[in-house]
């Protein structure tokens, strides 16, 4: 192995851990003082240095469990430190396989065929993020606690009773032959990456990951789908919505309601004004992606998903004759979500589909059986699971009842994959054909080519006539061509982010869409521009307006007297979520004490149905305004006498304490999965928390532990700019392990400059062939 400056070890990470921070600062201390006395006083010095010596020896002696468990991190860390690979044979590979590395740590790999692409994309991504592939899959079939120990049992028993595990084992036999081919290929590189280097966590936590299988690239599709369509709590809290209340009193409050109040709404408010039946803004799986026409077609994709380290998404470059294919992927998955194949461009968004349906659970075709779950240095824990069919049943009943959850995730359906065939497309035309005959996945799909543009709702999604009520279960599921698209827009211009973009006019898909503020607010940026450019695309990125606040900013004013300090500090609010902002704290703080008052007592009637009732959706501020709108005492909480005195006392309620910027209190890092095995390793393993502009609500997306996982601006012919949240390497020790994170955090536009390349080496067949 050599060792080039894009590759050297970052040895400082080190110096965060607690043991080593310690000592050296009690050593150089010790040091200092003893030369220092060393002049005058050579007797002082020694006793100094002993003094020293004894004092670092009786830390290491106190904390001495600890400290055996650093020097473990240690050795782990050192042994498998990056370094630029020298050339490497992977078994299947038909012809030699360029991979160079960039100064961005992304490997731009160049080979004859696409499948020796795959290959190589599969080592080098197992190379980058071994232990987050086998994370992935293990978490899937639920088998985390057999490396992780018992704090990782409830998790197994959850996945477990999910029935994963068997869903992918039915869906990789289903597999057409193209994606057997590519997820087969894929496996090959996986595997040699495996065989000859072990990630760092594997060797913290004292096992070598298991060689990869077709299957656990399945299994893995299937754990993003549960990631971004399990609604059973939306479901759930609809269902107990209409046994509780009338009719149009349920309508009202659900998603997709007016803004007319329903005739007699005061006679439905309650007393209890719980402060947990509001559940506010959730951090749903989302994104924004759009399409513009400048000088040539333009896309945006920022997805929406939770942080961590490694980063949860993967670019990749991938080069074959007549293609080359850029874009971000989801580890362990060699599919572009969103990127460029130099004929088209496509970018994803979470459907937020309704895919999901709770049926009551039959008395005659329950099945129970037991599972072992091993757990690290204890004795399994044996688990029950009860399966309907291929549903499983869910542990808490629904009102009383057993039910169980029919989601189209255990369709084998769900995981076909053929989302990848985008890769391959040559025009728009062709990818609707493509997306038309895939299942998979409930996603929004943008795509265009140098003349045409196209959204499409894509996936496995279930067969719901326009007007049916949300609680009937679906009667199969949609053909592509019924599913609904828009194509070839007259101004020009597709935005998606989570809305009711599509029409359903014909068959319902939606549950609990995004009430639409980031999309109105780069429609209308989008709309004002006079010219489009990817300088713009990425401002409109982070852009951090926040229109949502600007009611609840004019309510508070007008409900506040004249001289008021804060009154003033909202008059001269921006409407911004800087960082730099205190108004803009005030008014989240506000919005949120308003929704619990107001909202919870027409709510507080479910939980005599449902005790864990909570009231989960994202389209309160529709019914919440519409009833302070209304300015009628009857509709707020028991006493109100007067509307503005009411929001008064909130606004008092929302400033219990000075006024902070916004930055200080949403301050976003990211931590790695060890950390929550040893804490003390997260300023090794993990980045700290900084302030952040922007928040659920504006395009610019960015919350503590959820945000852009990764943006991306690109052309029908290159990807122009990408930013991740971490970098590209799964390695605290690389350089690449956090060198993105300052770009990605930074509202400046980013620089241009030529991409470096660092070292390279040639994935190769097997001497012989």
């Amino acid at each position: 192995m050599t060792t080039c400056p894009a590759h050297r070890p970052r040895l400082r990470r080190l110096w965060q851990l607690p043991t080593v921070r310690t000592v050296g600062a009690a050593g150089a201390a010790t040091v200092v003082l003893a030369a220092a006395a060393a002049l005058a006083w050579p007797w002082v010095s020694a006793a100094v240095l002993a003094a020293g010596a004894a004092g670092i020896a009786g830390h290491v002696h106190r904390n001495c469990g600890r400290v055996a468990v650093e020097r473990r991190m240690l050795r782990a860390l050192k042994d498998s430190a990056p370094r630029c690979p020298e050339d490497i044979e992977v078994p299947t590979l038909t012809a030699p396989v360029r991979a160079e590395c960039g100064d961005d740590g992304v490997t731009r790999i160049t080979a004859q065929t696409y499948h020796d692409a795959v290959r190589a994309l599969g080592y080098t991504m197992a190379r980058d993020r071994g232990f987050q592939l086998d994370l992935v899959r293990r978490t899937g079939s639920g088998r985390v606690a057999e490396v992780w120990g018992r704090t990782a049992v409830p998790l197994d028993t959850a996945y477990r009773r999910l029935g994963l595990a068997a869903a992918a084992r039915a869906a990789t036999e289903r597999l057409a032959g193209p994606e057997r081919d590519l997820l087969t290929a894929f496996a090959d590189g996986v595997n040699a990456a495996f065989a000859r280097q072990t990630p760092f966590e594997c060797r913290f936590l004292s096992y070598r990951p298991q060689p990869w299988q077709v299957e656990d690239s399945v299994l893995t599709a299937l754990v993003l789908s549960h990631s971004l369509s399990w609604n059973e709590e939306a479901k759930r809290a609809e269902s107990v919505m209409r046994r509780a209340l009338p009719g149009p009193v349920a309508d009202f409050f659900l998603p997709g309601g007016t803004t007319s109040l329903p005739a007699g709404l005061a006679h439905h408010r309650g007393q209890e004004q719980s402060p947990d039946l509001v559940a506010l803004d959730g951090a749903v799986p989302g994104s924004n992606c759009w399409i513009a026409t400048g000088d040539e077609p333009l896309l945006a994709c920022d997805l929406h998903l939770a942080f961590g380290v490694p980063n949860v998404l993967y670019e990749i470059d991938l080069a074959w004759p007549g293609t080359r294919l850029r874009g971000l992927a989801s580890p362990g998955l060699p599919v572009a979500l969103t990127g460029t194949n130099g004929r088209i461009v496509w970018g994803v968004t979470n459907l937020t589909a309704d895919v999901l349906d709770l049926v009551p659970a039959g008395r005659d075709t329950l099945h129970t059986r037991t599972e072992q779950i091993r757990v690290r240095g204890r004795r399994p824990v044996t688990v029950e699971i009860t399966t309907d069919g291929t549903m499983p049943v869910s542990q808490t009943p629904l009102c009383g009842e057993k039910i169980a959850v029919r989601w189209t995730g255990h369709d084998p359906r769900a995981a076909d994959l053929r989302f990848h065939r985008l890769a391959h497309a040559h025009d728009v035309d062709e990818a609707v054909r493509v997306l038309d005959d895939a299942h998979g996945v409930a996603l929004n799909v943008l795509v265009a080519d140098r003349k045409r543009m196209a959204h499409l709702a894509t996936g496995l999604l279930p067969r719901r006539p326009a007007g049916t009520p949300r609680t009937e279960p679906a009667d199969g599921h949609l053909t592509g061509p019924e599913r609904p698209r828009a194509v070839d827009p007259a101004d020009g211009i597709l935005v998606s982010a989570n809305d009711a973009a599509l029409p359903e006019d014909e068959f319902r898909i939606g549950l609990d869409l995004d009430p639409g503020h980031r999309a109105r607010r780069i429609r209308d940026v989008l709309g004002a521009a006079e010219r489009h450019d990817a300088a713009g695309m990425h401002a409109l990125q982070h852009d951090i307006a926040a229109d949502l606040y600007l009611h609840y900013r004019d309510l508070a004013v007008a409900a506040l007297r004249p001289g008021d300090p804060v009154r003033t500090l909202l008059q001269e609010w921006d409407g911004t979520a800087s960082t730099g902002s205190r108004a803009f704290g005030v008014l989240v703080r506000l919005r949120n004490v308003l929704a619990r008052r107001v909202l919870a007592p027409y709510v507080a009637v479910c939980r005599e149905y449902e005790p864990a009732f909570r009231f989960p959706f994202r389209d309160l501020d529709r019914p919440l305004r519409a009833i302070l709108d209304a300015r009628d005492c009857a509709l707020l909480p028991a006493g109100t006498t007067d509307v503005d005195g009411f929001i008064a006392e909130c606004v008092a309620a929302a400033v219990r304490e000075r006024p902070r910027r916004w930055g200080r209190l949403n301050r976003v890092g990211l931590r790695h999965p060890l950390a929550a095995l040893v804490p003390w390793a997260d300023p090794v393993l993990g980045i700290r928390p900084r302030s952040q502009a922007g928040m659920l609500h504006s395009v610019r997306t960015a919350v503590p532990g959820f945000g852009a996982a990764g943006r991306i601006v690109a052309t029908v012919d290159d990807l122009v700019t990408a930013e991740l949240p971490a970098g590209q390497s799964g390695h605290p020790l690389s350089p690449h392990y956090a060198d993105r994170h300052a770009r990605w955090a930074s509202l400046a536009p980013p620089r241009t400059r030529p991409r470096r390349t660092g070292c390279g080496h040639v994935l190769r067949p097997p001497a012989g062939r």
